[in-house]
């Protein structure tokens, strides 16, 4: 759930929609408060302590919203944030010959405007597209799953007209097998993120009301939903919604994660249009 601001949140979508940037809870370990993502440690969309249990600052360029965590994901200690600067055009600057740049179809704005959600929640993008070479780092989506193995990261982080996270996010993999293997690590973290996001609310004495749902799933592709009571770290301490998307196309996984915050009404998200949320990702891919 996107760091948050990619919780975007699981988010999502926050190294959220950080996202949510970003953002997924559930999903939201797709963009929980925040929908973002982080190098090691769970979080949701806002990001989690990596291995060394602490979060770093989100990579989005834009801070969140006063008092919330970013839905975008967040770089764990040994996953320091993009250091590109952004050029006049407001893209990462990504160096000559870099395979990457040919790969940013699935993270542009233009790309989200795709999405059967956008129109409904009226995201703006949250600053430019972050850009980072990896060396097999730990990327934390949430509380519950995190991303390791890759060798590029691209994330939009985004804001919906509610002030909720969201994050789109590209992940590059030397091969097809290093990214097949880090999708299906995913799903079985989410599979079981619903003990772990309760486990997480005992230890901060908070009602242990987490609810996962996999709301859809593709050739490739899955997407969850999670409801709960933040208990901080990449979320929120808020009653909330996170949402992620994943799908695995090759030597990629393209994922989308986004926030729902109590505090933040806006129309709900019909989770009914999520295999179409999934079927625009594999689109957005297929095209990098």
């Amino acid at each position: 759930m996107p760091a948050r601001p990619i919780r975007p949140a699981f988010n999502v979508l926050s190294v959220a929609l950080a996202v949510c940037a970003a953002a997924m809870a559930t999903a939201g370990c797709g963009a929980g408060s925040g929908s973002g993502s982080g190098p090691d440690t769970a979080a949701a969309p806002a990001a989690v302590a990596p291995t060394a249990d602490r979060p770093s600052p989100a990579p989005t360029a834009s801070a969140p919203p006063p008092g919330k965590e970013s839905a975008t994901p967040k770089a764990g200690e040994q996953s320091p944030a993009p250091q590109a600067p952004p050029t006049p055009a407001g893209e990462a600057e990504q160096g000559k010959g870099d395979p990457g740049t040919a790969r940013t179809v699935a993270v542009q704005p233009e790309g989200l405007a795709k999405l059967p959600v956008e129109k409904a929640l009226g995201w703006k993008p949250d600053g430019p597209l972050n850009s980072q070479e990896l060396q097999g780092q730990k990327i934390t989506l949430n509380e519950c799953a995190s991303v390791e193995g890759a060798t590029l990261w691209q994330q939009q982080g985004y804001l919906s007209s509610a002030r909720n996270a969201a994050g789109q996010q590209l992940f590059s993999f030397p091969d097809a097998a290093s990214a097949k293997a880090a999708y299906d690590r995913l799903v079985a973290a989410m599979n079981t993120c619903q003990t772990t996001s309760r486990e997480l609310q005992a230890r901060e004495g908070l009602p242990q009301d987490a609810v996962v749902t996999a709301t859809a799933t593709a050739k490739d592709g899955a997407a969850w939903s999670r409801h709960w009571t933040g208990a901080g770290g990449m979320s929120a301490r808020d009653v909330q919604t996170n949402h992620l998307y994943a799908v695995h196309q090759g030597d990629r996984l393209t994922l989308f994660q986004f926030d729902e915050l109590a505090e933040r009404p806006a129309p709900p998200h019909d989770t009914a249009t999520d295999a179409a949320v999934l079927g625009a990702l594999a689109g957005l891919g297929a095209q990098n």
